[in-house]
């Protein structure tokens, strides 16, 4: 008997449902779409246990005749496609005829759905693929499908589901962008009983962001409406102040199907050129209509990847639509001041515009005086400095606070003349009165850290960026921005593995406006981000309240960084256990919490900083990049001839 056979149907079909049915969002990517498919004008969702135990989708479409619900669980069984030339003018979401039969052969399925022509509906029941129960009942126009224990015949499937959180997290972010593709159907997601998303189908894609991205996203999105003689790009834009750490917040759609394409995202990336900072990306909700022919989604089962006849048009025409909604917008940030407003002069009583009017030629002539004379110096002026000086002092206050420094431990600020014959005594002799230092710092954190003999002292800062310093062997060049994130990110890794990573309530607390994905990300890892020093509560639905950041954090957007986190545990598969997750969100806060290049530093903080690098052994930023270069007495003396 030969090795080769033909497998059984039922061993076929669950082969065949592992192309198309990944996980839970799956099932309900493949329903909704047939739901939309039937032309229905408002789609429901229900789920329990993340998908994992029961789906339920329920649509007021033009449902199924007994014949068709019967044949529609047959492989290959579709209305969407009869002749293979139809496949190159796709004008449907769903066309294979793959996805019924598929989840009916790894769940517990039951169909009741009537037409408006018939009298009463049908409702057929089935179980890893076949048919059990038929019968007649009442049912509104429309489907309503429920599919129970996905993957029950198939447990090494359903062992390699994550977690609730996670399965809920990709349901949702499949409702959210089928929503945003069709802002005239009303959608409604529940899960546990719990609404999630609700929509309300009037066709405004303003109010379907407004609904998934919160109000203060929704104020800040562009209308983008462009077209040429073959195609045709709209949606909506966020302005370059609103941005995200990564691309997980860009729906594209092409001819209404949602499509990952790096062509479309290279065009956008290129209309905001020069105008996001670096690894900032936009969020984005465009929508590509064009001729069913140019375009191919026949690529994946998943029907997720796009191939376009006209890459060069598509290309010019979403980066031409961006960049001129981008420049027809106003891009100015707005302030909102708490002033109070000024009375105008017709509120004024007669009285008080008498007083307003004497005291401002009161002003003018004491102002003439003193133009005449020698200003004055008052002693209160220490106190009450001008606006801009206040705010360089505030700022020079902060960085000297972030630095620790100790003034009676460091050397004095005026450096006197070094003579040629004293340089190695007097450095040698610096050297260990910061050693000293770093031992009884050392003694006090009982920390024991790698420790580098730099034996540096500073002389001042070339374009407040690098700092100068002398060593025993020639002069020393610091990037004060990279040594100083090096050390940031040993002091918060060695006080996060300690768990002493300190929180600074905030005055105001921050409300977070957040997807449901997010919120969810948020909820299964609050421990793990608390521990990074941030205080969150949850506010209902999707919003969450900052009550505290990790102190250190100074001049920084709160939000922005902690909208990063949450980005950087989107990106995680294993979200629960990710020990690179903790050390990549610590290097950002360090990065982010490190002096700048820009930042003036006196001597007393350069030295600071040369006795940290010291202390932790630094030599490289936590991105790989040198902190310090060295250039030698004797390359000196040879650039200036002196050998």
């Amino acid at each position: 008997m030969g090795k080769i056979r033909v497998l059984a149907e039922d061993v076929a079909n669950k082969i065949a449902a592992g192309e198309v049915i990944e996980r839970p969002a799956s099932v309900v990517k493949e329903l909704v779409e047939n739901s939309i498919d039937a032309g229905a004008s408002k789609i429901e969702v229900k789920v329990k246990n993340g998908g994992k135990d029961w789906i339920q989708v329920i649509d007021n479409g033009e449902g199924m005749s007994p014949d068709d619900a019967k044949l529609a669980f047959e492989r290959h069984a579709t209305s969407k496609v009869e002749r293979a030339n139809d496949l190159f003018a796709l004008r449907t979401l769903g066309f294979r005829g793959e996805a019924l039969p598929s989840i009916a052969s790894i769940s517990r399925l039951s169909l009741t759905t009537r037409t408006e022509e018939s009298l009463s509906g049908i409702k057929l029941r089935l179980v890893g693929g076949e048919l059990e129960k038929e019968e007649s009942c009442g049912a509104p126009i429309g489907s309503n499908i429920i599919i129970k224990d996905l993957f029950f015949n198939t447990p090494v499937r359903y062992k390699y589901l994550k977690q609730t959180s996670t399965e809920i997290g990709h349901i949702s972010d499949i409702v959210n962008r089928l929503a945003l593709s069709y802002p005239e159907i009303a959608f409604y997601l529940e899960h546990n009983g719990r609404k999630i998303l609700e929509t309300t189908g009037n066709n405004n894609l303003l109010d379907v962001i407004f609904s998934i991205y919160g109000r203060q996203v929704a104020k800040e999105m562009v209308k983008v409406d462009y077209s040429d003689s073959y195609m045709e790009i709209k949606g909506y834009i966020s302005k370059p102040t609103v941005t995200r750490s990564s691309r997980k917040h860009q729906s594209y759609f092409v001819n209404g199907r949602y499509v990952k394409s790096n062509l479309m995202s290279k065009a956008v990336q290129e209309a905001y050129h020069t105008l996001l900072t670096v690894h900032r990306q936009p969020i984005v909700v465009l929508s590509l209509k064009l001729n069913p022919i140019l375009v191919d989604v026949n690529v994946h089962p998943t029907k997720l990847e796009a191939k376009f006849s006209r890459a060069e048009m598509v290309y010019g025409l979403v980066k031409e639509g961006v960049s001129r909604a981008i420049k027809s917008s106003d891009l100015v940030p707005k302030l909102k001041l708490a002033n109070k407003p000024e009375k105008s002069r017709d509120n004024y009583t007669q009285n008080e515009l008498t007083l307003a009017v004497d005291k401002k030629y009161r002003s003018k002539k004491e102002e003439g005086k003193s133009s005449q004379t020698k200003p004055k110096v008052e002693k209160n002026q220490a106190k009450y400095p001008q606006k801009n000086k206040e705010s360089k002092e505030l700022r020079a206050k902060k960085i000297e606070k972030l630095l620790q420094v100790d003034e009676d431990k460091l050397i004095s600020s005026k450096i006197e003349p070094i003579k040629e014959t004293e340089i190695e005594d007097n450095i040698k002799e610096t050297a260990q009165e910061y050693k000293q230092d770093d031992n009884s710092l050392n003694q006090e954190k009982e920390v024991d850290y790698k420790k580098v003999e730099l034996n540096l002292i500073p002389i001042g800062q070339i374009h407040q960026t690098y700092i100068i310093a002398q060593g025993l062997d020639g002069m020393h060049i610091i990037d004060q921005h990279a040594a100083h994130e090096r050390v940031r990110y040993e002091e918060l890794m060695a006080e996060f593995k300690a768990g002493e990573i300190k929180t600074q309530e905030l005055l105001i607390p921050m409300n977070l406006d957040l997807t449901h994905q997010e919120v969810e990300v948020l909820n299964e890892n609050k421990e793990k981000i608390e521990q990074l020093g941030f205080s969150l509560e949850s506010f209902g639905g999707s919003s969450y309240i900052v009550r505290g950041v990790p102190t250190g954090l100074y001049n920084l957007n709160d939000e922005e960084l902690i909208r990063d986190c949450i980005d950087k545990l989107l990106e995680e598969d294993e979200l629960g256990e990710a020990y690179e997750l903790v050390e990549d969100i610590l290097i950002m806060i360090s990065c982010k919490t490190a002096i700048k290049a820009g930042d003036k530093l006196s001597i007393q903080e350069m030295n600071r900083l040369i006795d940290d690098m010291e202390r932790y052994g630094v030599t490289n930023c936590p991105h790989g990049r040198p902190v310090m270069m060295q250039l030698s007495k004797k390359e000196l003396e040879k650039e200036f001839k002196r050998t």
